[in-house]
């Protein structure tokens, strides 16, 4: 016998890329990730809402992923970023040791239409002058797929 099958969501993927390059934030606190673009060439479809990715669907599993690029610290420091929905942490880095390098974060949770999805840093550099800058660009990124 055939079997019809009706209705279900649709997941629609998404991804935002870092626009221009930012300061890390204020020592050892976690700061938000500022100024984001929808990664429209990428993932059709992406909105980005203030510093958060907007998911456009429900999934009961999404992997969520973050890769931060931080560069030019006058010192060895560490170096962490974390997954955030709807202000909730749902997922911490390992903390990179050294003057910079790529933060890489992810996690596997649910979601729904209408979640805000952001990713905030800390870092160990002491000295305002000293402390690495979160580059720009695509090789900084956040994706919901």
């Amino acid at each position: 016998m055939p079997h019809i099958f009706v209705g279900g969501d649709v997941f629609s993927p998404a991804a935002m890329t870092k626009n221009g390059n930012s300061a890390m934030g204020s020592y050892n606190q976690w700061t938000t990730v500022p100024a984001w673009s929808p990664d429209l060439v990428g993932f059709p479809g992406s909105v980005v809402s203030g510093d958060a990715l907007l998911v456009q669907s429900t999934a009961g599993s999404a992997q969520l992923s973050a890769a931060i690029v931080v560069a030019g610290a006058g010192t060895t420091a560490s170096f962490q970023a974390r997954l955030l929905v709807n202000n909730t942490v749902v997922a911490t880095g390992t903390a990179v040791s050294g003057t910079g390098g790529t933060l890489l974060v992810s996690a596997s949770i649910p979601l729904k239409a209408g979640d805000l999805v952001t990713v905030e840093t800390h870092h160990t550099v002491q000295l305002a002058a000293w402390q690495a800058t979160i580059s720009g660009g695509a090789s900084t990124f956040v994706r919901i797929v």
